[in-house]
């Protein structure tokens, strides 16, 4: 199974941004992924909307076409091997 990322371009921002928090969560949990970016400002994000409805990001993308929101969600999930569609 192979997870899409999707993340802002901002990717020098570290810390507490959540883009950042979520893609470290996933390196150090070992998960393969591909990683799509999308412009730093919400307002060039059109094709994110149409996709899931929301502008918001990260976004995890799984093969079955769901979608899964919220960084800290996306983080936690990654740390406890439990990251996969429906769960």
């Amino acid at each position: 199974m192979t997870m899409k990322l999707h993340r802002c371009k901002g990717t020098l921002i570290k810390g507490p941004h959540p883009c950042w928090q979520a893609q470290k969560a996933l390196d150090d949990a070992g998960i393969e992924y591909q990683l799509v970016k999308h412009p730093l400002l919400r307002g060039g994000r059109s094709e994110m909307e149409r996709m899931t409805g929301q502008k918001k990001l990260p976004v995890i993308e799984f093969d079955d076409g769901s979608f899964l929101h919220d960084s800290k969600v996306i983080a936690e999930r990654a740390r406890a091997g439990t990251l996969r569609p429906g769960v």
